[in-house]
């Protein structure tokens, strides 16, 4: 796989602020891996985001993505096309009275003609599986339909990153299922997935797990590999997913398994195994 985004010893210090928000962070982020991003608030999650895509400027270090400095304004705005973010409140990345319209925005400052536009919003919003709201007013729809319009937004500018910025939390549990649908059928189709999230049940359908603390990268690997480090993840402030937690105290009660859990099918499939072959 090729690398789309990496950073070498990567720092970031908010104005006014006297301690980094980020300090010295290198990674590598492969070509359609799904990255989750994790850590309490202030950990520095959110500001790892933003530097993805030149939204942030590190103060040290580099950042590059497809081997383009942000730091260099002269490629900010093709750095921008190939790395799109979705934030928490899709209501402030609306800018238009219609779907169709809000789509084309974005679409306008690539400098695509009429015809062009039509065709991508079309077919992106049939990907997405919003082609019955284009001409919806977007502050009249549901959080979940909000969200999927502004992946389709971000879709039609056909970026290589989309980064979700906890674009689930202010979701009830029906828009978060539609959500979190429409980025595993992205992912799916190739696409390269950082989800910035404080949810660990989503966390877990990663291939690839970052945990921040205090502006630092404290854990890197597979979810499987982060979840059988129990109590380094707890001695970051973090939960446990449902199913982990469980069985970590079924395990105090003598079961012994296997290996760890990180979903409730995987949890049932081990306690099956378990009692068939008593």
């Amino acid at each position: 796989m090729s690398t789309v985004i990496s950073l070498d010893n990567v720092s970031y210090q908010y104005e006014q602020t006297s301690e980094l928000a980020i300090s010295e962070v290198s990674v590598s982020i492969q070509k359609n891996e799904w990255i989750s991003v994790l850590g309490r608030n202030g950990s520095g999650k959110s500001t790892f985001g933003r530097l993805l895509n030149g939204l942030h400027l590190p103060k040290e270090g580099t950042v590059l993505v497809s081997g383009l400095p942000t730091t260099d304004e002269h490629d900010i705005w093709l750095i921008r096309k190939k790395v799109g973010m979705v934030f928490q409140n899709p209501d402030h990345q609306f800018v238009a009275t219609s779907v169709r319209d809000d789509i084309a925005f974005g679409l306008e400052n690539l400098g695509l003609n009429r015809e062009e536009m039509e065709e991508r919003i079309e077919k992106y919003a049939s990907l997405i599986g919003i082609s019955s709201l284009l001409e919806s007013e977007p502050h009249r729809l549901s959080g979940g339909q909000k969200q999927r319009v502004a992946i389709a937004g971000i879709m039609a500018m056909e970026p290589e990153v989309i980064v979700l910025d906890e674009a689930t939390s202010m979701l009830d549990p029906i828009g978060r299922k539609e959500v979190m649908e429409t980025i595993q059928m992205l992912h799916q189709r190739g696409m390269t997935i950082i989800s910035i999230t404080h949810d660990m049940d989503e966390a877990v359908l990663a291939s690839r797990m970052f945990l921040f603390h205090k502006g630092k990268l404290a854990l890197e690997g597979t979810p499987q590999d982060i979840f059988s480090q129990l109590d380094e993840v707890r001695a970051l402030g973090l939960s446990l997913p449902f199913a982990t937690e469980l069985q970590d105290e079924l395990r105090m009660q003598g079961l012994t398994f296997s290996k760890t859990c990180l979903t409730e099918e995987e949890l049932i499939e081990e306690l099956w195994t378990l009692y068939s072959a008593k």
